[in-house]
């Protein structure tokens, strides 16, 4: 379980995060709505220690998170809006490098689990490609294989589509579909609506650095509480 209490995080002025606590267990999918600057990516880096927070603690299935504990670490996958892949090293290379690094696995059993992950996003036959020869979508497939390469209990997505041009969507959205049919617990920062409504165990809905609405999706879709999720909610079906 992750367990993050009292969580709070200022840029200049700004409240990006204001006394916010959340528990995600183990099975769970959560999905993280807002409209932009409400603190969303700010929740999820924190939790994997990217931002800190200057007050509040994060707990990993019972113990104070570290972020230079590499065992606590390696329990929560990251993926990036925009791919974070190594531009200079091959898929296989982008794939296998952290499982031989910080796993100690040696090359030849890397390369076995990085050619398995790439059948199961689809992309066993770009196995020797570079970055640079690929689509948005196939990059982001490779970041999701990598980081799936560390043998996660728990998969961070911080809205791995929205430097998709909308065709690629899809093709990432089913990845992760996949992912949580199989039972990854996910924590997913997104706009895909569908998504979230498909697939989530809970909506947090944030507004202002606090959750102001938590709940499960047919609720959440269909009778929001707060008269701020009425309104998101409205424009998001006004622009579908």
């Amino acid at each position: 379980m992750i367990k993050a209490t009292n969580l709070v995080k200022t840029f200049g002025k700004v409240k990006a995060l204001d006394d916010v606590s959340v528990e995600i267990k183990k099975g769970e999918i959560v999905c993280l709505i807002g409209p932009s600057g409400s603190g969303k990516s700010t929740l999820l880096r924190a939790i994997k220690g990217l931002e800190e927070v200057e007050q509040g603690e994060i707990y990993i299935d019972g113990e104070k998170f570290d972020k230079k504990n590499i065992k606590q670490q390696n329990k929560m996958g990251f993926v990036f809006q925009h791919f974070n892949l190594f531009p200079h090293l091959t898929v296989l290379e982008n794939l296998t490098l952290s499982p031989i690094e910080v796993l100690k696995m040696s090359k030849a059993d890397a390369e076995v689990l990085a050619k398995d992950l790439l059948i199961k996003v689809g992309l066993e036959d770009k196995i020797q490609a570079y970055p640079n020869q690929l689509s948005g979508g196939q990059k982001q497939r490779v970041a999701i294989a990598r980081s799936l390469a560390m043998n996660p209990e728990f998969m961070l997505f911080d809205e791995p589509t929205s430097a998709l041009d909308p065709e690629m969507v899809c093709e990432v959205l089913k990845v992760m579909q996949d992912l949580a049919e199989q039972g990854m617990s996910m924590i997913v920062v997104t706009h895909e609506m569908g998504f979230a409504k498909k697939l989530s165990s809970r909506i947090l809905f944030l507004e202002e650095g606090k959750i102001v609405e938590e709940s499960s999706p047919t609720t959440f879709f269909e009778n929001p509480k707060t008269d701020r999720a009425k309104e998101f909610l409205e424009k998001i079906t006004y622009l579908q």
